[in-house]
């Protein structure tokens, strides 16, 4: 016998949640779309924008950092001089040193002369002094130091150039297809000539990359910074820190040839975004653009947990002469939507009504659907949360063929009673 399903609601928290911010939502201007879509690093098509919610220089983008979703991009795919920004991997790669046990943040650092040398932003080291590891890449992220960043590259990378290889393998292993390193702190090599290449999508991953793996915004988030003690004071040069709500990171770039470039971050709530914004022709246009950035994403886009693992779905399958079991999501599903779309959005659970057993703790059971306005957004595996039959199960069953009149499908709608 054939079931049927009907609309049946989302669990009564997630529902109120999801009606609470339809309710608060307002509709996105028409003049601000933008490129939404899942985060496809490599098929990442060049997009262009005749206006948005920020000025066009070069290039900008708005994602968040948790489901790497972009929220908004223009030219993101371009390349462009990271400046200091190089910087961010740079410090990526310190912290894996430090996280892989080579090194700590009390490391004793002694500045060679090509550090003390190093033009540009710098605190002023000299050849000979010593200082912990920690409170060079403090000052290479906070003050953008280049004579700091040259010390650290020497520490954890044997060289200027060794650290360089590791960035660069740092960033072929992140999928940065537009990146490519020669110096460890983005300075031009004669004026007017940057070598580092990267783009704003390139960037954006630096910063996921060092937002999940790091804790390194404890101080890109600090307006002011002691270094060593009280040796000196950095000043943050990301002017939104202190006065922008939830920014607490990450860095500027600027030379003459990339002009005034910014990636940041900030958080509210549950939700944080990331920003790149490639050729401000000022300083200030940088970090006016990116709280532009930000108060679009945080105004127009909500977190929304659909899915938790583990949870029992309202779907059953009967397995044969055997008990009948509700799937579970093998994984959490959050989803970061327009508020303006929350209503539309549907469940559909795609599992066979019977399947033949043993079945082992674990094994697949199908999948959850999500729709969005009649697009697929993504899908999640459902499994078993028990084994049936023989407990010592060691293999996953396969699942049966599900065809069009033998599969279990429920539309979810957040709006709806059960029918």
């Amino acid at each position: 016998m054939t079931r049927r399903w009907g609309l049946v609601r989302l669990k009564s928290s997630i529902a109120a949640s999801i009606a609470l911010v339809a309710m608060m939502a307002g509709v996105m201007p028409a003049q601000a779309a933008s490129h939404v879509g899942h985060h496809h690093r490599r098929s990442h098509r060049r997009v262009y924008r005749e206006s948005g919610p920020v000025v066009k220089y070069h290039a900008a983008l708005l994602e968040d950092a948790d489901t790497g979703r972009i929220l908004y991009a223009d030219n993101p795919n371009l390349v462009w001089p990271p400046a200091s920004m190089a910087k961010m991997t740079l410090l990526l790669v310190a912290n894996e040193q430090i996280a892989a046990g080579r090194f700590s943040y009390d490391t004793p650092v002694r500045i060679s002369e090509r550090a003390a040398m190093t033009h540009g932003s710098r605190l002023g080291l000299h050849a000979g002094e010593v200082y912990p590891l920690g409170e060079l890449m403090k000052a290479a992220l906070i003050k953008s130091a280049n004579d700091a960043a040259v010390a650290v590259a020497e520490a954890v990378g044997g060289s200027v150039e060794g650290a360089v290889r590791m960035m660069n393998a740092k960033a072929q292993n992140l999928g940065m297809a537009n990146t490519e390193y020669q110096t460890v702190d983005g300075l031009p090599p004669t004026p007017g000539h940057d070598v580092d290449r990267t783009s704003a999508l390139d960037l954006a991953t630096v910063a996921r990359a060092l937002i999940h793996t790091t804790d390194l915004l404890r101080w890109s988030g600090m307006e002011t910074a002691l270094f060593d003690g009280g040796a000196a004071v950095l000043h943050n040069t990301n002017h939104l820190i202190g006065h922008y709500e939830g920014c607490d990171g990450l860095k500027t770039g600027f030379t003459v040839e990339a002009g005034f470039n910014l990636t940041g971050t900030a958080q509210r709530g549950d939700m944080r975004l990331i920003s790149v914004i490639l050729g401000a022709p000022s300083n200030q246009q940088r970090f006016v653009q990116t709280q532009k950035l930000f108060d679009w994403g945080f105004e127009n886009f909500a977190k929304v947990q659909l899915l938790k693992r583990g949870e029992a779905l309202p779907v059953s399958v009967q397995v044969d002469q055997g008990p009948t079991i509700q799937p579970v999501p093998e994984t959490d599903l959050t989803l970061v939507l327009r508020k303006s779309q929350l209503a539309d959005v549907k469940l559909e659970y795609s599992v066979p009504p019977t399947v033949s057993g043993p079945v082992a703790l674990g094994a697949p059971l199908g999948q959850v659907i999500v729709h969005n306005g009649g697009h697929v957004m993504t899908k999640v595996d459902v499994i078993s949360p028990m084994a049936v039959g023989s407990e010592a199960v060691a293999r996953q069953v396969p699942l049966p063929a599900v065809d069009g009149t033998g599969r279990n499908t429920i539309m979810n709608d957040a709006t709806q009673e059960k029918k």
